[in-house]
């Protein structure tokens, strides 16, 4: 299924995205006399943490629309089409995303080509967050403040979605902690990154990162490392890369981040960006006023996000 929060007429629903139709699960339960209309939680992160039982009642549920008809007379009441909804990001998670490092070699390769010295893979995963504060929807607007960064740079990446509280998962068990996939763009003020010597805060801006459009089911995207990434700046094609050629998979994010340290529901992991950013350039080349990213993942969807400059009209 796939899952995402919506507005709607001032209201924030929780909804499924059937093809290019948005649909109020409660509202469409409702309709049908389901219990699913009385047990829905208000936010897709209350779904998660319902858990796995529940999570299967709902696929069931998505299933009986997929393989239905839309009546005309419940549009605008109980569906409408994606171009008539704002897609919210489709959850906030209680903690800080984490966001995986230097997790694709040739990314890597390219930043060091402009040093230059030879890059080597890093021996184990690297770790760092991004401010909660920082997540925004689709076609919500990135701005950024020059007085803050001049140097706004593009990152698309996979984002993994815990399902289950869990500590010290392993390799062989870790997809089982996976409640679905979505696609951030891990949008860096590199002047900021570089000079505090750490990331947070050149990653954490506000609006710096985008998420969404929606959450994918395993049952919906297949195995993930045969997706493909895909982002252009204003039409030109800068990532292409299949997202199976991580140094670190999926599998081990997860082992990693729950050694010694509780995972629960609804945390985000971003597994890392592909070639193709401004700060691999020669010259290097920054966003500005008015770009516009479309940041796309096979079987997911695509984010779209534009660039404005505070004050700018």
């Amino acid at each position: 299924m796939y899952l995402a929060t919506t507005r709607v007429h001032k209201n924030s629903i929780v909804a499924f995205v059937v093809e290019d139709r948005v649909v109020s699960i409660r509202d469409c339960a409702a309709g049908q006399g389901s219990s699913i209309a009385e047990s829905l939680p208000s936010t897709v992160l209350g779904v998660i943490e319902k858990g796995p039982d529940y999570w299967a009642e709902l696929e069931s549920f998505y299933d009986t629309l997929r393989d239905g008809e839309f009546p005309s007379d419940a549009q605008d009441k109980w569906w409408w089409t994606k171009e008539s909804v704002t897609f919210e990001p489709p959850l906030i998670p209680r903690k800080n995303p984490w966001v995986v490092g230097a997790n694709y070699y040739q990314h890597l390769a390219n930043g060091f080509a402009r040093i230059p010295r030879p890059a080597i893979a890093p021996p184990h995963v690297e770790y760092f967050s991004k401010a909660v504060n920082s997540i925004i929807g689709d076609n919500a607007d990135i701005v950024f403040d020059k007085r803050s960064t001049r140097t706004v740079d593009f990152e698309l990446e996979l984002a993994v979605v815990i399902g289950k509280t869990g500590k010290d998962v392993s390799v062989a068990d870790a997809y089982d902690w996976v409640f679905g996939y979505t696609i951030a763009n891990d949008i860096s003020a590199r002047e900021l990154q570089l000079g505090h010597q750490q990331y947070h805060r050149g990653k954490s801006l506000d609006g710096f990162c985008p998420l969404g459009p929606v959450i994918a089911t395993p049952r919906e995207t297949g195995d993930p490392n045969r997706l493909r990434m895909r982002q252009w700046l204003n039409g030109e094609l800068k990532q292409d890369w299949p997202v199976g050629d991580m140094i670190y998979k999926i599998d081990k994010l997860i082992e990693v981040l729950s050694q010694g340290m509780t995972i629960e529901p609804g945390e985000v992991i971003i597994c890392g960006t592909v070639p193709g950013v401004g700060f691999e350039q020669l010259p290097q080349d920054w966003l500005i006023h008015g770009d516009l990213l479309e940041a796309e993942i096979s079987r997911i969807g695509m984010l779209t996000n534009r660039i404005k400059l505070a004050g700018a009209s």
